[in-house]
C-alpha cells in the first residue's frame, strides 16, 4: 500500500443508511385511524416512553430502508428504541448526515434515539454487512416541519467484546 493510500484509508465500520420522508398530515391520519391498535402494532411497550410517538412509523421505515428489506418474519418490533447512546463515531456520522438532510429538506432533525435491531431484520442486516461477530444496532434522527416528517437511520454492527 502506498503512503498516500495509507493516509486516506479509513478503518470505519460498514454502515447501512435509510431515509423516510412523509407528509405529517398523512402520518397523523394513519395514527388516528389506527388508534391504540396502530400504536401497539408499531411500537413496543418499553419504547413508547422513549421513542418518537406517532412518528415511530416513519422512523422504523427509515430503519427498514437501511436494512434494505422487510424480510420474511419481519415485525415492527424488530426495531426498539433503547436508552443506550451510540458510540462516538456513529453519533458523528448521524449528526453529519442529519445536517445534510436538514439542508436538503428544510426540516431540522431534532429528535433522536438508539435502536436495538432484532429478529428477521437483524438477520437481514447481518447478511448485508457480513461481520464475523456482532450485534446489529441502529441510531435514528427525526424532525417535523413544512408539512413533512423526515427520519434518518443508520444501522451498523457492534462487535461483541469491543468497546464502542
Amino acid at each position: 500500500m502506498s503512503a498516500a493510500a495509507a493516509l486516506t484509508r479509513v478503518d470505519a465500520p460498514a454502515v447501512l443508511m435509510g431515509v423516510d420522508i412523509v407528509e405529517s398530515d398523512r402520518l397523523a391520519r394513519a395514527a388516528a385511524r389506527g388508534g391504540e391498535v396502530f400504536t401497539r402494532h408499531v411500537s413496543t411497550p418499553a419504547e413508547r416512553a422513549l421513542g418518537p410517538g406517532v412518528a415511530a412509523f416513519s422512523v422504523k421505515e427509515s430503519l427498514i430502508k437501511a436494512v434494505g428489506v422487510r424480510p420474511p418474519g419481519f415485525t415492527w418490533h424488530d426495531f426498539e428504541a433503547v436508552t443506550a447512546p451510540p458510540p462516538g463515531w456513529a453519533a458523528r456520522l448521524l449528526e453529519e448526515a442529519a445536517a445534510e438532510l436538514a439542508v436538503t429538506t428544510g426540516v431540522p432533525l431534532t429528535g433522536g434515539a438508539s435502536y436495538a435491531v432484532r429478529g428477521a431484520s437483524a438477520r437481514a442486516a447481518l447478511e448485508r454487512l457480513r461481520p464475523a461477530d456482532g450485534v446489529p444496532v441502529g441510531v435514528a434522527r427525526w424532525g417535523r416541519g413544512d408539512g413533512l416528517f423526515v427520519s434518518l437511520a443508520v444501522v451498523y454492527v457492534e462487535e461483541e467484546g469491543v468497546p464502542s
